[in-house]
């Protein structure tokens, strides 16, 4: 296996705030990574050292054997930004033109019109006319039109429809096939389970997990129960946490499920009034977000 991209140590500070700390890892040719984590998580900062646009406080980045910030590499990397950079004021085609003037081996004409899948009519039209699923997925086959061998993308799919959201999905299959490095960040978890080689999640600043999504699945799972308030008084004594109770109905996680299903079945409470679900990691460290962004709207 060829290696793309080694990060060793890595930490980045912005005066006081220590954005990114001791984070270490390596990228291999094919490698399809996904970058997943809550806001202020340290995606961005990652992102950008990656690219050379940050100089790491501390630790070593080298992609492709070369530095981030060496000018070569600039060629073999393309980014596809979180927000749409396409200039609006000129036609489809005159920008895919313009795109293929850039590059010394440009994808060809009929390259580019299989993977955007636009009509005569679209690629002759002023780029704001197009929606934002097809200006998103323009964007990318403009980054795709210079055949970088590591694409990064940020938050690839947001704002895209589902039909175009699928035929991303499809290019990104058909590159990872010609071997190219592709590393994206993302918040929808159930994507990143389907279409990620690896996983990397980051938590203020620090790396958590480096894995895969079987292995992700596989972890211990926490079981979250939902059920009548009335059945409380045969778990208080028990190993639960995060207990919430409401008008009528009380929910609690336990890690040790067998034991309140058996407890449940004791006191004869119907199956029908028991809810219950999994919680992961994931969903615990986004939920936090969720909560923190709740108490600050408040």
């Amino acid at each position: 296996m060829t290696k793309v991209i080694e990060v060793k140590n890595l930490s980045k500070h912005f005066k006081d705030k220590k954005a990114l700390s001791g984070i270490s890892f390596e990228v291999y040719q094919g490698d399809c990574l996904a970058l997943i984590g809550p806001n202020g998580s340290g995606k961005t900062t990652l992102f950008n050292c990656l690219l050379g646009d940050y100089h790491p406080s501390t630790g070593d980045i080298a992609l492709l054997g070369m530095e981030a910030r060496s000018a070569e590499l600039k060629k073999k990397v393309g980014i596809l930004f979180q927000e749409n950079v396409t200039e609006q004021k000129m036609k489809v085609k005159e920008l895919l033109d313009f795109q293929k003037a850039i590059y010394p081996n440009p994808l060809t004409d009929q390259q580019i019109d299989n993977l955007l899948q636009f009509s005569d009519q679209q690629k002759n039209q002023f780029a704001e006319k197009l929606s934002g699923g097809q200006r998103r997925l323009l964007a990318f086959v403009q980054v795709l039109i210079g055949q970088p061998d590591i694409i990064f993308l940020d938050e690839p799919t947001a704002g895209m429809d589902t039909s175009t959201r699928i035929r991303f999905w499809e290019i990104v299959g058909d590159l990872k096939k010609a071997g190219k490095t592709i590393i994206y960040s993302s918040h929808y978890i159930e994507e990143v389970e389907h279409t990620a080689d690896r996983i990397l999640v980051l938590h203020q600043g620090q790396l958590l997990r480096d894995t895969t999504p079987y292995l992700m699945r596989s972890e211990e799972k926490v079981k979250v129960f939902t059920l009548p308030v009335d059945y409380l008084p045969f778990f208080e004594d028990l190993e639960i946490e995060n207990l919430q109770s409401k008008a009528d109905t009380v929910s609690f996680s336990s890690k040790k499920p067998q034991m309140i299903w058996d407890l449940l079945v004791e006191a004869h409470c119907p199956i029908e009034d028991i809810e219950m679900t999994n919680r992961t990691l994931l969903d615990t460290i986004f939920e936090n977000e969720k909560e923190m962004e709740n108490s600050n709207a408040t």
